[in-house]
């Protein structure tokens, strides 16, 4: 029953570590990505991945069988409501005209060859 215990334990540090990056990288992506839409896409992806991480390493040891099924249940939230906002924001963005970044070496359509 011990090793069991610890085994649980041990998938609960693992998920909670991957938050930790995935949340790391998704603030580094604000700092590093070029533009709105870019700096939205690796925050939203950071968040999301660290929330599911979050939740599957309280899954691991939740105490019943009760709190699993809700835990799965805002699982189930979180993995539909974070792309979703992501998506809501970027397409304000871009219905009020905000352009994506271009590199140097790419034009935008119309501007010569």
């Amino acid at each position: 029953m011990e090793t069991f215990t610890f085994i649980r334990e041990l998938g609960a540090v693992f998920f909670c570590a991957l938050a930790c990056i995935a949340a790391l990288a998704g603030s580094v992506s604000l700092f590093r990505f070029p533009d709105t839409y870019t700096r939205l896409h690796g925050a939203g992806l950071g968040a999301t991945t660290a929330c599911f991480s979050v939740f599957l390493g309280s899954l691991c040891v939740s105490p019943d069988l009760a709190t699993a099924g809700r835990l799965v249940l805002i699982i189930l939230f979180f993995f539909i409501s974070c792309p979703t906002t992501t998506h809501i924001i970027a397409r304000y963005a871009w219905y009020q005209g905000l352009d994506p970044w271009l590199s140097p070496r790419r034009k935008a359509p119309g501007e010569g060859p």
